[in-house]
């Protein structure tokens, strides 16, 4: 009977290590949608997104969605846009609503610990929350539905401030399950030229210490041109001025961002015509997967485990992109380069940092608990068979390796960099744009509005930048 058991075990644990050795990674099943996306077939891309939203593996839909969404708006599908994003909302609310804001709901992400992290349900970023609403009222502004996108762009704003509530209940929550389990994250991130450390560091260290946290300037001032060149009531100048303070703050030396802060001030409409150029360029940093050996500062005195194997994710950023658009009128009277409005390097970074403890906690109580099933398992057929024993011993330290995985999921069609100029509208309404470095030049055409909004994207310096399209903020 002892031996049935034990066979019974050995079958289970084979079974679980063949169903785990065939299931494959994100990067794996996103492969051809990579491919597409990065030289530019943005037709293949988005058919490869939406097979992957539909019958990919359900714990990843909500980021094949996101990718869909970004997509489908660069293609000029608004519709389909505002559909796949709406999917994504649904989701978000399900996972962060009112409801779900409690410590018992978020310290569920700690008892699921014995398989690889991507294989939990893709809950998002916080910095992917805000831009998904951001380019929802991008996609209402484009359809002429002022009163949607304001709904979306109050949303932002709300999306920071509950990532911020949940953030600081997680913190709390994986350091109490780290003291259960005799770990000491601060005293172990302490150690000098530890490799936790200097990986933490050379993040940190990417990031000024005055950046706001988890503020995206370009959906700051998304709202304040909303209210600024759409309003035309004082509070609408109001809230104009509170965004544009803050951009201020973080763009002290920007002419443009300054003019319109004073406009904003003086509870006065701009009666010249003016053009904005949005530049959406490059792709934003990819998670790659390190392995590092916790040492033994890690743990208490009282802990017996004298060291621990995890893998966690790092930062790659990509530098093939297009670095500046020259903006001109027709007859060259007026002409300008873009400056930057988001640097998604320094915005990821920023979130990266501060969520590494969260991550490194997880990591640590994954691994504890299959070292502690291991221990269990070999234990259990010590007075088996050396052959049996040994054929438990390997397959349950394949099963623990196999499933030390960190997550590298995220957003793949957000850009590097979002780049802006402002400029007095021509009075052709003809604008030619130039990418510097390349052979790229488009005439554009604007519409009979006060305000206009001009919005590109470039995946990089080999692929043709795409006009996504254009925006009015008139009443």
């Amino acid at each position: 009977m002892i031996h049935k058991n034990l066979n019974l075990k050995l079958i289970l644990l084979y079974s679980c290590f063949l169903s785990i050795g065939c299931v494959s990674t994100h990067y794996d099943r996103s492969e051809k949608f990579s491919f597409s996306w990065k030289i530019g077939d943005l037709q293949s891309a988005v058919e490869e997104a939406e097979k992957l939203a539909e019958t990919g593996v359900s714990r990843d839909r909500l980021l094949y969605q996101l990718e869909e969404g970004a997509i489908k708006r660069i293609q000029g599908d608004l519709k389909g846009s505002i559909f796949s994003f709406q999917k994504v909302a649904e989701e978000y609310d399900r996972w962060f609503g009112v409801h779900l804001k409690s410590e018992k709901r978020i310290s569920e992400e700690f008892l699921s610990t014995l398989g690889s992290a991507e294989w939990k349900p893709y809950k998002s970023r916080i910095y992917e929350r805000v831009m998904m609403r951001y380019y929802q009222a991008l996609n209402y502004l484009q359809e002429g539905d002022k009163g949607r996108a304001r709904a979306e762009i109050f949303k932002t704003r709300q999306s920071i401030e509950d990532s911020k509530q949940i953030w600081k209940k997680e913190l709390v929550i994986a350091r109490e399950q780290m003291k259960k389990k005799g770990v000491d994250l601060d005293k172990g991130l302490a150690v000098p030229n530890d490799p936790l450390r200097n990986e933490l560091n050379r993040i940190k260290n990417f990031v000024p210490k005055n950046f706001p946290i988890f503020i995206n300037p370009a959906a700051l001032y998304l709202e304040a041109l909303y209210f600024l060149r759409g309003g035309s009531q004082k509070d609408d100048f109001e809230k104009a001025a509170f965004s544009l303070k803050q951009l201020v703050s973080i763009y002290p030396d920007n002419q443009w961002i300054l003019e319109d802060y004073k406009l904003a001030q003086s509870h006065v409409s701009d009666t010249e015509p003016t053009t904005y150029v949005f530049l959406e360029t490059g792709r934003s940093p990819v998670r790659l997967e390190k392995r590092f050996d916790l040492p033994v500062m890690f743990f208490s005195a009282t802990s017996r485990i004298p060291y621990l194997g995890i893998s966690l994710p790092s930062l790659k950023f990509n530098d093939q992109y297009l670095k500046d658009l020259q903006v001109s009128s027709a007859d060259n009277s007026t002409s300008f380069r873009t400056e930057i409005l988001a640097d998604f390097d320094l915005i990821v970074s920023q979130e990266f940092e501060k969520f590494y403890s969260l991550e490194l906690s997880r990591a640590i109580t994954g691994a504890v608990t299959k070292a502690g099933l291991q221990y269990i398992t070999t234990n259990s057929v010590r007075g088996e068979s050396e052959t049996l024993r040994a054929v438990v011993g390997v397959s349950s330290g394949l099963l623990a390796q196999v499933t030390t995985r960190a997550d590298l999921r995220s957003w793949s069609t957000l850009p590097k960099q979002i780049r802006f100029c402002k400029l007095p509208t021509p009075k052709d309404k003809k604008l030619t744009i130039q990418a510097i470095g390349t052979s790229f030049v488009e005439e554009i055409s604007l519409k009979p509005a006060q305000t206009n909004l001009v919005i590109l994207r470039s995946i990089s310096s080999h692929v043709r930048p795409f006009v996504v399209g254009q925006i009015s903020f008139d009443p």
